[in-house]
């Protein structure tokens, strides 16, 4: 599925995966606040299973660590190879930023702004104009 296809549901489902699975709960609670429906897989691997049973509308991939890159973007990879369409974004702190993690976007591992910074690209993908 693609947040596309979520455009006439009122929120998406998400699905958080992480390198370390406390780092993430965080996180989760912000989004949950904020009124996503969210589940959270225990690592990575976790994630990708949930993925293939669920197929939630947003795949969010939180990376903690620079050893965390190269496994997150695997995962990322696996999934976009079963769903080209599928939206996918990485969770990163701003030193992380610039270190080879490509996806969809790159938004804050902040549980402050993480909620925003989603519905800012969300609304640019539903509305570019």
């Amino acid at each position: 599925m693609n947040i596309n296809q979520n455009a006439g549901k009122s929120t998406p489902r998400i699905l958080l995966g992480s390198d370390h699975h406390r780092l993430a709960i965080p996180l989760r609670n912000a989004l949950l606040k904020s009124g996503y429906t969210v589940d959270l897989g225990s690592d990575y691997r976790h994630a990708e299973l949930l993925w293939g049973e669920l197929r939630h509308d947003i795949v969010l991939l939180e990376v903690s660590h620079p050893r965390s890159i190269e496994p997150a973007i695997a995962t990322a990879l696996r999934i976009k190879g079963r769903d080209p369409q599928q939206f996918v974004a990485y969770l990163a702190d701003s030193m992380l930023e610039s270190s080879g993690l490509t996806g969809d976007a790159i938004l804050p591992r902040d549980a402050e702004r993480l909620p925003e910074a989603l519905r800012e690209v969300l609304d640019n993908m539903l509305d570019p104009c």
